[in-house]
């Protein structure tokens, strides 16, 4: 599981009903989230020592309790992109325009945007923005934020792009390029000594 591609959404087909009926996550719901089907996959092949699961080739998920049982499957919805479980695999441009829910946008290093998926990723997830990661297929990535007290305007975009010539000066509080600092502050760099920086000056780059 931890190296599979979890798609964010995904359409969910129950098997028959019957005395060896499937039931799935949510049961009764047809369109499922991708951190759904991850978790309740881990726990009914952890907990249920005679189910089986398969991810074919082009991303569809079938799981079954037992022989007996009949077949949920999971189709993914190609377009929503995937959970980033593997950053330093899935996201590997060198930089990244990164464009907040204000629409200014600045440039990231690519190692950047991979602490940034690391500090969404925490489960349970603390600080900015308290979310998932999603790699789209145009390789761009969706931090899209989960819950009180975030908002669905409030979702960071970072696409691929090239490398600038030169990141200029890192800022003498944070030690991150001044193009980093987060020009909404919903994610705070920190110091060495782990207080706050508070140098949130930004320019729009062209």
């Amino acid at each position: 599981m931890d190296r599979a591609d979890i798609h964010v959404t995904y359409n969910q087909v129950v098997g028959r009903a019957g005395q060896f009926s499937a039931q799935g996550v949510s049961y009764a719901l047809r369109s499922v989230g991708g951190r759904d089907v991850d978790s309740w996959l881990r726990g009914s092949l952890n907990f249920w020592l005679s189910s089986d699961a398969l991810i074919a080739d082009d991303g569809v998920i079938r799981y079954r309790q037992t022989r007996n049982h009949s077949v949920v499957t999971f189709v993914p919805d190609k377009a929503s992109g995937v959970l980033i479980n593997r950053p330093d695999e899935q996201v590997t441009a060198a930089a990244y325009r990164v464009t907040g829910p204000t629409g200014v946008t600045q440039l990231w290093r690519g190692q950047a945007v991979r602490d940034a998926i690391a500090t969404c990723r925490r489960k349970p997830p603390v600080g900015w923005p308290a979310g998932w990661a999603h790699l789209l297929p145009n390789a761009s990535v969706k931090f899209e934020p989960g819950g009180f007290p975030w908002s669905s305007e409030e979702i960071y975009t970072a696409e691929p792009t090239d490398e600038p010539a030169s990141w200029g000066p890192p800022c003498a509080e944070c030690g991150y390029p001044e193009s980093e600092h987060d020009p909404v502050r919903l994610w705070g760099r920190s110091r060495t000594d782990g207080t706050g920086c508070t140098c949130w000056a930004h320019s729009a780059q062209e």
